[in-house]
């Protein structure tokens, strides 16, 4: 067995942390630069790929990444592009499965696929300046999980809500993506917490979901166990050209805020 590690990765503005064994490394990069290439390939011959926030009819020529991007978009009312970061995360982690991985993950700026054969925390990051944040504990699986979150308040994505943070776990992170896109752009304030979820409870492959504002949450389905743990920065996939202090919630940062 070679070494588990942890390779954080950057190709153009994906920026993704791969935890596998070694030798399976190359496998992930490799499918995370096919997804791009396919993925541009669709944005040149139709722009409005690119910029719709409404479901978009896939045409007979497109590739697997795309017509899966647009099949679970449509699924729960959102544009394809809410759901490219859990593509790469998807084909990436299905790739290296394909290889005989039993254990890791691909964390896409925050949107994970993963498959576990121990349990695992994983931090979901809502406040920059906090010492303390909450984790999911995860139980170990024999199957790919996606795990994913959107932000009215956070990152660079766009948002229709504002939602601290939207979570939802689902069977792929292609679907997970367009699930916390989808409940985010629902969360107006702390009343929209009753019905977030409405639309979305008899999706086939939803899992669980979380939705916070204001101090407030709301929980759906079978959301893994929720833990305090330390916020840590440097667990956090942040690409290089988008980081800052304030966003990732180190020191620095914290000092900088008004008590």
């Amino acid at each position: 067995m070679s070494e588990f590690v942890l390779a954080k990765v950057e190709i153009e503005e994906t920026a993704a942390t791969i935890a596998a064994d070694r030798g399976f490394i190359g496998v992930a990069v490799d499918a995370m630069k096919a997804a791009r290439t396919e993925i541009e390939r669709q944005i040149r011959r139709d722009r409005f790929f690119l910029t719709t926030l409404e479901p978009y009819e896939h045409r007979e020529g497109c590739g697997r990444v795309v017509t899966r991007m647009c099949e679970a978009s449509k699924t729960v009312g959102v544009g394809p592009m809410a759901t490219v970061a859990g593509v790469i995360a998807q084909e990436a982690i299905e790739a290296m499965v394909e290889e005989g991985l039993t254990h890791g993950w691909v964390d896409n700026g925050g949107d994970v696929a993963m498959i576990l054969e121990k349990p695992a925390l994983l931090e979901v990051f809502s406040e920059p300046c906090s010492r303390t944040a909450f984790a999911l504990e995860l139980e170990p699986s024999d199957r790919i999980v996606g795990v994913c979150s959107s932000s009215g308040k956070l990152g660079h994505s766009i948002s229709l809500g504002n939602s601290d943070v939207a979570l939802a776990v689902a069977d792929t992170a292609v679907l997970a993506d367009a699930l916390a896109t989808a409940i985010g752009n629902r969360i107006q304030d702390t009343t929209s917490l009753r019905t977030c979820f409405d639309p979305f409870r008899n999706v086939s492959g939803f899992i669980g979901g979380l939705a916070m504002i204001e101090g407030c949450a709301s929980v759906h389905g079978r959301l893994p166990r929720l833990v305090e743990v330390e916020h840590n920065p440097d667990r956090l996939t942040v690409h290089s050209r988008m980081s800052s202090p304030r966003y990732i919630g180190d020191n620095s940062a914290r000092e900088e805020v008004p008590p």
